[in-house]
């Protein structure tokens, strides 16, 4: 049952542990009493004001009947090493000074993680992009990079736009 949560990356422990406590109908106070721990440092450890250390770890394992040792503790370590490569990926971007604000229209172009979500970003370039916007993604990602997501899309939407586009600037 628990095994799910282990593996997941992008959710805090904190979260974690307000989900299981939800599931099992448990409140905070009687989760601290049962695992011998400061109601407050629970509920700090909810908000992720406060980070697990190993022996709350355990004490909450035990107290909710946890077999994996280390579970929060692991869980935390994770959220911690994706959040660290996702701060480090949000350094790398193009020059965002080149792109309009109408390309991007329905997110903050700052927040974008261009990494991540390279397919998606280079699919809009080159539906919606100018002249200007198409030679700043071909600069940032390279031209292989961009032959291999163009050909991966399978949409048809706006298809005859991205292959004009292709044709004119990658080729």
């Amino acid at each position: 049952m628990y095994e799910e949560y282990i593996k997941s990356e992008r959710t805090p422990a904190g979260k974690v542990l307000e989900h299981i406590l939800k599931k099992a109908r448990l409140t905070q106070k009687q989760l601290s009493e049962k695992a011998g721990i400061y109601p407050q440092r629970i509920s700090d450890l909810i908000k992720g004001t406060r980070a697990f250390t190993i022996q709350q770890s355990f004490d909450i394992e035990k107290a909710l009947g946890i077999g994996i040792e280390g579970y929060f503790y692991k869980i935390q370590a994770n959220y911690q090493v994706y959040a660290y490569l996702t701060e480090k990926e949000l350094v790398k971007h193009p020059d965002i000074s080149k792109f309009g604000s109408a390309l991007f229209w329905d997110t903050r172009i700052e927040k974008i993680n261009w990494i991540r979500n390279k397919e998606w970003v280079v699919q809009r370039v080159f539906e919606y992009g100018n002249k200007q916007e198409i030679d700043e993604i071909i600069r940032f990602y390279g031209k292989e990079t961009i032959r291999t997501i163009l050909q991966g899309i399978k949409s048809n939407w706006k298809r005859e736009t991205r292959e004009r586009n292709y044709k004119e600037f990658v080729l």
